[in-house]
């Protein structure tokens, strides 16, 4: 919040040196008789984190400090309950406030954020904000603008390739739903909450195409190598049109196919240039063989080769562009393996490394499988980036280009979505 209500700010001054002193209302009930509560069980961005953010805003704006608790603490009195009520759709939101009780609603952080915001728009508004009700969505909004001097987003996710059409018992039971039909249009809203310039997919599959594609295609989103009509490309790069034109594109598919299950294990690569500014950039996209050495001998090697290849593709378009190259995917192995060694002793830096302003050092990972409905739970063998880290975004010949922020996203309703947080990248091109 950028300033204090004009008609609550008379309480701040004056005689009363104490917070919590104020003539603001809501719903009839003086402001400082709430307390905000939060669902003891629930995740801690949709719960204590958000909880806090609200408490903080609502001093920020009418100069009242409303006590934080659990619902398992809080016994009796008015309050503004943060919730995430049985079957709301993920982006949806309410606001329900009446004497002495209100409840801020969402079907996810992003949507609590939006009704939270609302309630507090209401109390900088008057000395008694009368009983009201709010309904509403921030589907198809975008919600995140860019830092000072950001002028290249790059959104990067391995979205797990589940192409059937039934949801397993575990999911059923949790009353969750894993089907592509399902999680499109949220992974569709990761894309229009950020906006960024270039979405780059691993095990994307034709089944997913159809549900995800007509969705961000009415944001100007355009696939850099469409391949419906041969062999079908799971790692895609996605780009957008208001933004950038597209300079060239290739595609290759790791081989021999047994360093390739099903075909899903390729690189792509794409050249933009940016029609603001004209300058280019290159994007290289991958999923590398997954297997353990244990469970296949020779996996190491194979990742190794399919590095190289990416290493010779990114010398070829250096030369050709004399432009920096964002390497981002999948790369089955962590930092400290021979595969990725080859990146950084090459000269390639983890973007979580060469950012400026921020550099998020999670392991980017979690459980989600067909036995597993998401959890929080991580099995890698690291917390952190260097020791965790299979997802890996990295930038070469960087010259002026500066990486600003790099994030893992990790709100609680993308945790259903895959066992991979997306990664975003912020840049000064």
């Amino acid at each position: 919040m950028k300033h204090v209500s004009a008609i609550c700010l008379g309480a701040l001054l004056g005689a009363q040196a104490a917070w919590g002193a104020s003539p603001c209302k809501l719903a009839n009930t003086p402001l400082e008789k709430y307390t905000i509560v939060y669902r003891a069980q629930a995740d801690s961005d949709e719960g204590i984190d958000r909880a806090n953010a609200l408490q903080a805003e609502v001093r920020e704006a009418v100069g009242v400090v409303l006590p934080v608790k659990s619902s398992d603490e809080f016994r009796k009195g008015a309050s503004i309950r943060i919730e995430k009520p049985s079957g709301m759709p993920t982006f949806d939101y309410s606001v329900d406030a009446a004497k002495g009780n209100a409840v801020v609603g969402g079907g996810s952080g992003w949507a609590m954020d939006r009704a939270a915001g609302i309630l507090v728009e209401k109390l900088k508004s008057g000395e008694n904000v009368a009983p009201f009700k709010a309904r509403g969505s921030v589907e198809g909004e975008f919600l995140f603008p860019r830092g000072e001097g950001v002028t290249l987003r790059i959104l990067d996710d391995n979205i797990w390739d589940y192409s059937l059409d039934t949801i397993p018992d575990e999911w059923a039971q949790a009353g969750l739903d894993c089907r592509d039909a399902s999680r499109a249009p949220e992974f569709a809203q990761l894309v229009r909450g950020y906006m960024p310039e270039v979405v780059t997919l691993q095990e994307y599959s034709r089944h997913m195409d159809a549900e995800f594609y007509p969705l961000i295609e009415k944001y100007g989103y355009r696939n850099a190598c469409d391949s419906k009509d041969g062999a079908w490309n799971n790692t895609p790069i996605f780009y957008n049109t208001d933004s950038l034109d597209l300079l060239d594109v290739n595609y290759n598919l790791y081989t021999p196919s047994r360093w390739s299950n099903h075909g899903s294990k390729s690189f792509t690569s794409a050249v933009f240039r940016q029609k603001s500014t004209g300058k280019v950039f290159a994007v290289i996209n991958t999923h590398l063989w997954w297997k353990s050495d244990r469970m296949q001998p020779g996996s190491t090697q194979a990742r190794a080769s399919q590095v190289r290849l990416m290493m010779a593709e990114a010398e070829i378009i250096e030369r050709k562009y004399d432009c920096p190259v964002f390497v981002t995917g999948d790369m089955n192995c962590e930092e400290d393996s021979v595969p990725m060694q080859q990146f950084i002793t090459g000269g390639y830096v983890p973007c979580y490394v060469a950012a400026t302003v921020y550099g998020n050092t999670d392991n980017g990972h979690h459980e989600c499988a067909p036995r597993t409905p998401g959890t929080r739970k991580s099995n890698r063998k690291g917390a952190d980036r260097r020791a965790g880290a299979i997802d890996h975004c990295f930038i070469h010949n960087a010259g002026s280009t500066e990486v600003k922020r790099f994030d893992c996203l990790q709100d609680f309703f993308t945790v259903k979505l895959t066992d991979h947080y997306p990664n975003l990248i912020d840049v000064a091109l």
